[in-house]
């Protein structure tokens, strides 16, 4: 029999194959996840050698794991999804880069032995991820001793009322969107998987000078129109502390705004 924790992890899974299997070639070209000044920021801030082995999880079309690759042994892009594993590998090819393999899998599963890679690496994807506590576990343990975890993404308020308006909003924009958690939460995933935090930085998630287009944002969910326009209501009407949290700046019809995020750079 299939537990109700099961079955909702199954229904996630699902979600997430459906929203990244029809939208994988948009973030091939997605600025702010292609964006290499970031992208090489993370490696540094991560220091590899060049002995190390690479686990990049929810790769994606495989930015940050292209961007180690050049600078460790080998790199394993891991992703749920086929049609972003076969982006990743085109990605890769293109660049010459020989070093990058894929595997297809989920992040609360990982189909790798205990303490296999230097550095486990996951960008701009725990949100979606069904049980993101379970995940951290697990990249926790296929980390070596002494090795990394580093963590990119989008977090949330400590402010209940905040928090519940950002989740809707995100939620409404793409319903495989699970959570993106606050810190205090962050933090206790990383204890509690037995990781040390090193590093914890703020800063916010851009597309640009300005910030992210929303309708750039929303083109590439394939969000449908009857949802862009009541997001848009939620961007024009946003209370004073919502502005706050995103930094909404309204330009005639554009809409532009940035998420907070955080980077983690942990130790096992």
């Amino acid at each position: 029999m299939i537990s109700m924790a099961t079955m909702s992890e199954e229904s996630v899974h699902r979600k997430v194959q459906q929203q990244f299997g029809a939208t994988a070639a948009a973030y091939s070209t997605s600025a702010g996840h292609a964006d290499q000044t970031v992208l090489n920021a993370l490696v540094a801030l991560a220091a590899p050698r060049s002995t190390d082995t690479v686990l990049d999880i929810a790769t994606g079309a495989g930015h940050t794991a292209l961007a180690f690759a050049p600078h460790v042994e080998k790199v394993v892009a891991y992703d749920l999804t086929e049609a972003m594993l076969a982006e990743t590998a085109k990605n890769a090819a293109q660049r010459g880069l020989t070093n990058v393999v894929t595997k297809q899998g989920s992040a609360e599963r990982l189909p790798f032995p205990d303490a296999s890679f230097d550095i486990v690496t996951v960008r701009l994807a725990s949100h979606h991820f069904a049980d993101n506590a379970a995940a951290v576990r697990e990249m926790a343990r296929v980390t070596k001793p002494g090795g990394k975890v580093v963590i990119v993404d989008n977090y949330s308020s400590e402010d209940e009322s905040l928090d519940t308006q950002l989740h809707n909003i995100e939620k409404l924009r793409d319903p495989s969107h699970v959570r993106a958690y606050r810190l205090s939460t962050w933090r206790e995933f990383l204890r509690d998987a037995g990781l040390t935090i090193q590093r914890e930085v703020t800063d916010t998630y851009s597309e640009s000078q300005r910030g992210m287009d929303f309708d750039d944002w929303v083109r590439r969910s394939k969000t449908p129109p009857t949802t862009v326009a009541e997001l848009r209501r939620l961007f024009t009407s946003a209370s004073p502390e919502l502005n706050n949290l995103l930094t909404i700046q309204l330009d005639g019809e554009a809409i532009w705004f940035r998420l907070p995020q955080v980077t983690f750079i942990a130790q096992r």
